[in-house]
């Protein structure tokens, strides 16, 4: 049998199943959570014999149970951020989602904090080390009250030459179209190392414009990416502070590109997404070395921006139609600032 680089172990943390993908050559790791809203948790690398956490990990399961959005890599479905009031009207009928009794607003989608069925868990020196989970709206009566258009979510994450892979596949399972929208909440360390100073941390955001907000939903209008919106061209981490959707986004060679450059430890993390996520949140959680580069295919409130006939990027699925996006976390650990 020959020796592979690779492994996928499953193991117990907190009464919780967690998955470890592990690249023994890079090295690096990633864990993840399938029983609880499958959120990678945490994506580190060994540098210098010391572990670097590359996506922002919770202190421990318990908390990230408390604050399920706060930490790893929150998965939006099927809708990303909010829905004002929890309302929207498709094709004629009206829906209304759960509200938390402590928002005005829907938000984060249904499948946040639901268990995913691991369907397959393998590793080989060809595709690396792969987690495969789905969920499927049907097992969740409270979720086809609110949303009553079963369907099925499937992610794969993969970690391979030290890079970790998110590929996300819809299904609309529904005898009719379905609105939808998704996207991811990830985290990032900024720095990379603790001991850089944030002055020294740059971040760099591929987008010419973004929506204006009113209480955290857009009005509808988008508008030149100028002054504090500007990220095109590297910001240092200490002047951030950001909760935004930015658009109109850059892609090179067909994918965009968000960065943190960590120019004191000569690190640069990458996170590329496809075309189809056309909007970028930023989001810097308060008194955190954090940020958030956030993939949506759509805004905050996509469906009712388009009920009144704004391009909002909401996707129509027809039945038994799918969707499918792939996002990658790549850890340049040396290279020459630009």
């Amino acid at each position: 049998m020959s020796y592979s680089r690779y492994s996928v172990v499953k193991t117990k943390q907190e009464d919780m199943s967690v998955y470890i993908l592990a690249d023994t050559a890079v090295p690096c790791k990633a864990q993840i959570v399938p029983e609880f809203g499958n959120n990678c948790f945490s994506y580190s690398a060994t540098i210098d014999n010391k572990i670097v956490d590359i996506i922002d990990p919770p202190p421990d399961l318990k908390t990230l149970k408390e604050r399920p959005s706060g930490f790893g890599n929150p998965i939006l479905f099927p809708f990303p951020n909010r829905i004002r009031e929890g309302k929207f009207s498709f094709e004629g009928i009206d829906y209304q989602f759960n509200i938390p009794s402590t928002r005005p607003n829907s938000i984060h989608g249904l499948v946040l904090t639901l268990p995913w069925d691991v369907e397959k868990a393998e590793a080989d020196n060809e595709n690396g080390a792969q987690l495969v989970s789905v969920i499927k709206s049907a097992d969740f009566p409270d979720a086809i009250r609110q949303f009553p258009f079963p369907f099925e979510l499937k992610v794969t994450y993969s970690l391979k030459d030290g890079v970790l892979e998110m590929l996300t596949e819809a299904t609309n399972l529904s005898d009719k179209n379905m609105p939808m929208g998704y996207g991811i909440h990830p985290y990032f360390k900024a720095p990379i190392m603790d001991s850089t100073d944030p002055e020294d941390c740059i971040i760099t955001v591929p987008a010419r414009k973004y929506w204006e907000l009113e209480e955290f939903l857009p009005t509808g209008r988008i508008l030149n990416a100028t002054g504090k919106y500007n990220l095109t061209d590297g910001v240092p981490f200490s002047y951030i502070k950001f909760d935004d959707i930015l658009t109109d986004v850059v892609l090179t060679d067909g994918v965009s590109r968000c960065f943190i450059d960590d120019k004191t430890a000569k690190m640069q993390m990458i996170l590329e997404s496809d075309p189809i996520f056309r909007e970028i949140v930023v989001y810097t959680p308060p008194e955190r070395r954090a940020i958030c580069f956030e993939p949506y295919t759509c805004p905050t409130d996509a469906v009712n921006l388009h009920a009144k006939g704004i391009d909002a990027g909401l996707i129509i699925l027809k039945p038994g139609e799918s969707f499918n996006g792939k996002v990658r976390v790549i850890l340049n650990r040396t290279y020459k600032q630009v």
